[in-house]
């Protein structure tokens, strides 16, 4: 059975193996395709362990986090790359295996990789926002367009080499996938598809992804 290894990137820590409310539909949406899931803190992951027993996935949470060079500008939310250096040596270590980044994931994937971000000019809150597949993708198999929950403050600026656009909105940059790699970014979130006001599109996304996980 496939693996996959949610990584909690929000500031407040639970207990391993507990899922916070926001991220309940994951664990659903992973029984449903026939994968095991488990759910670790981004302060609470093993390098030793983990490169050990690889999961076949890896999805990296949204956060209320904004990656800054100086973390002081936001004295709340602010927080430097090297905060993640567990994770960013665990993914090193991992090449070969499944990212999705979600949110503050794609943000993260995007800054560790040499990328830039900017912050919108107003934040992005919506349940049904807009958004643009550029190219065919397996992360959209089936929507020719999609309708997705948007919920953060800052953007893709620039992407880190190696990583092509894959789909757009108005706000800009909504999904990235790496050239070589099988990791790939949405700066939407799949995981709300239950919030109010938001269609079934960010579930068959999440679906999509699990599905393409390693088999056997």
């Amino acid at each position: 059975m496939p693996s996959l290894l949610f990584v909690d990137c929000w500031p407040e820590v639970a207990k391993d193996g507990c899922w916070k409310r926001r991220f309940t539909a994951i664990p659903r949406a992973a029984k449903q395709s026939g994968v095991k899931a488990n759910v670790l803190h981004y302060t609470r992951l093993d390098l030793a362990r983990l490169t050990a027993g690889p999961p076949s996935g890896i999805i990296l949470s949204g956060s209320r986090f904004n990656l800054l060079d100086d973390p002081s500008r936001d004295p709340r939310d602010g927080i430097a790359l090297s905060a993640f250096a567990t994770l960013t040596e665990l993914l090193a270590r991992l090449p070969q295996v499944h990212v999705l980044g979600i949110c503050f994931g794609l943000q993260y994937l995007t800054v560790s990789a040499g990328g830039t971000l900017a912050r919108l000019a107003v934040e992005r809150r919506d349940p049904a926002w807009a958004i643009e597949p550029l190219v065919p993708d397996p992360l959209f198999a089936g929507l020719s367009s999609l309708h997705c929950v948007e919920n953060h403050c800052w953007r893709i600026d620039r992407p880190a080499p190696h990583w092509q656009v894959v789909a757009r909105s108005r706000d800009g940059i909504e999904a990235l996938r790496h050239d070589s790699l099988p990791r790939v970014g949405v700066q939407f979130h799949p995981e709300y598809h239950r919030q109010p006001g938001a269609t079934t599109d960010g579930q068959i996304v999440l679906m999509n992804w699990l599905s393409g996980l390693p088999r056997g």
